[in-house]
C-alpha cells in the first residue's frame, strides 16, 4: 500500500491560512473524519503523536499522524499552506506542504512501511518545488502521482 492508494483529490486542500496546530490538526479530522466521533478521535491521535515528538519531515514538510480507535482504514490528506509556516520544524524552515495521516487503532508492517515510503516521498525537494506551483487539486495530485513514479523508478 502507498500513499497514493488512498489519498483521493477530495482530501486536498489549497491556500490554507495556518494559525496554529491545533487549528491544522482539527483541519486534518475534519477532512478524514466520517461523523462527529471519527473527527474527535482523529484529532486525539494528531495531538497524541505530536506530544512525542515534532512530526515534520524538514524542507517545509509535516507529516502529522496518529492513531484513531474508530477506524479501521489508513486515511490521508494533503494540505498546501498559503504561506510558510512555524512549525517548529527540526531544520527551522517553514512548512508549507502537511501530510495529514490516520491510522488505525492496531497498526501493522504495511502501515509502518507507507509511513517511511511516504516521509522518503515528500522529502524529495523536487517533488516539493513542483507542489508548491500546483494551482489545483488536480495538478498537485498529478504532481504527487509524478513524484511516486520517478521515486520509484
Amino acid at each position: 500500500m502507498k500513499i497514493i492508494d488512498i489519498l483521493e483529490e477530495d482530501k486536498i486542500l489549497l491556500n490554507y491560512h495556518f494559525i496554529s496546530k491545533k487549528r491544522l490538526f482539527e483541519t486534518i479530522a475534519e477532512l478524514l473524519g466520517d461523523d462527529p466521533h471519527e473527527i474527535l478521535t482523529i484529532y486525539h491521535g494528531l495531538v497524541e503523536r505530536e506530544k512525542l515528538g515534532n512530526t515534520s519531515l524538514s524542507n517545509g514538510v509535516a507529516v502529522p499522524h496518529g492513531k484513531c480507535e474508530s477506524i479501521e482504514e489508513i486515511k490521508a490528506c494533503v494540505i498546501k499552506l498559503s504561506q510558510g509556516a512555524d512549525y517548529e520544524s527540526i531544520d527551522d524552515v517553514p512548512v508549507d506542504i502537511v501530510i495529514g495521516i490516520a491510522f488505525p487503532e492496531k497498526i501493522n508492517t504495511s502501515h509502518r512501511t507507507l509511513m517511511k515510503d511516504t516521509a522518503h516521498l515528500f522529502r524529495q525537494h523536487r517533488l516539493y518545488k513542483r507542489m508548491m506551483t500546483a494551482e489545483s487539486r488536480e495538478q498537485l495530485m498529478s504532481e504527487i502521482m509524478q513524484g511516486f513514479q520517478i521515486c520509484n523508478s
